[in-house]
């Protein structure tokens, strides 16, 4: 558990859970979606799978371009039934997947991480609210889903942190 909040989450294909003796496959998210008041009775758009061979280097065209597509309409058409987005780091160089939190599971069926793993909607009281993202949150730094604005500095190291480019 980190400061900010947990950043591991299991998906068993039905269900999303934090519990270290999770079942399911485990990935890395962005710890701001976990780190305040859960929302209760949201609805998880899960783009992942089960299968530890299901992932994609983050690099490749298709996750980058289902980024910009997060970015540029699929969050704002969410609109104020948006929760948090985050997606799914298997290691620091590959993606397993995504999961967008709403208060309705209205647009589901347009979201672009669906492209690369299909979706799964799931109820749940896991995550917190998280304010729509300024820059690149879903790239990854050290293995976990970029959080927005700056990484936290590590303690006595005398760094800060980096600002997303």
């Amino acid at each position: 558990m980190t400061a900010e909040g947990p950043s591991r989450v299991f998906f068993d294909g039905q269900r999303l859970s934090t519990d270290r003796g999770g079942s399911g496959r485990r990935f890395r998210a962005d710890p701001r979606c976990f780190a305040g008041a859960p929302v209760r009775d949201a609805y998880a758009h899960v783009c992942a799978l089960v299968y530890e061979e299901a992932k994609l280097p983050f690099d490749t065209p298709e996750v980058q371009q289902a980024r910009r597509d997060a970015l540029a309409w699929w969050i704002p058409l969410l609109g104020d039934a948006f929760i948090c987005l985050t997606t799914l780091a298997v290691d620091s160089v590959n993606y397993g997947g995504a999961v967008t939190v709403t208060t309705t599971p209205s647009f589901f069926d347009e979201d672009p991480f669906a492209r690369l793993f299909p979706g799964t909607v799931v109820r749940t009281d896991l995550f917190s609210a998280v304010l729509p993202p300024p820059g690149p949150v879903v790239e990854r730094y050290r293995g976990v889903a970029w959080p927005g604005g700056r990484h936290p500095s590590k303690e006595g190291s005398g760094r800060g942190g980096g600002t997303p480019v």
